[in-house]
């Protein structure tokens, strides 16, 4: 699940929903699953994490000072934020569970630009030219799934 432009607002617990959904719902459930993977995995056949961010968390800033971007709010900077979160957590993931010698990897991937309904909440005029030019430009989400 993730969720891309949205207006500003919040999730049922308070969180701004990019934030929320994008790293907090995916940092919960990677931790909730983390035993049953240490289980699943043996030598030759780690079990993995595979996390799916996007190349804009190279244009984020994590502000650890306002993680809920209330002070000044921006769809594309709340969204990028929280794929830098999402990076940031994988990359640390994987060095924790590297160090216990679990035979679980952490990854994180960038499927590229996949014509999904993540683009409803962008500018109409770029919709249309989404629209128009998806087929030559965009990946199928099942080309995007070959990434992971």
């Amino acid at each position: 699940a993730g969720v891309m432009m949205v207006p500003q607002r919040k999730t049922r617990d308070g969180f701004e929903e990019h934030f929320g959904l994008n790293y907090l719902g995916h940092f919960l459930l990677t931790n909730l699953l983390l035993d049953t993977l240490r289980e699943s995995g043996s030598p030759g056949h780690s079990a993995r994490v595979v996390t799916v961010s996007s190349a804009t968390h190279y244009v984020a800033e994590l502000n650890m000072d306002d993680l809920q971007s209330s002070a000044c709010y921006s769809a594309h900077a709340a969204y990028a934020q929280s794929k830098l979160a999402l990076v940031l957590f994988t990359y640390h993931l994987q060095r924790l569970l590297a160090a216990e010698g679990s035979h679980v990897t952490a990854n994180v991937v960038d499927p590229g630009v996949v014509h999904t309904d993540l683009y409803q909440h962008v500018f109409w005029g770029t919709r249309l030219v989404m629209k128009l030019f998806s087929w030559l430009l965009f990946k199928t989400p099942r080309e995007g799934s070959w990434i992971s």
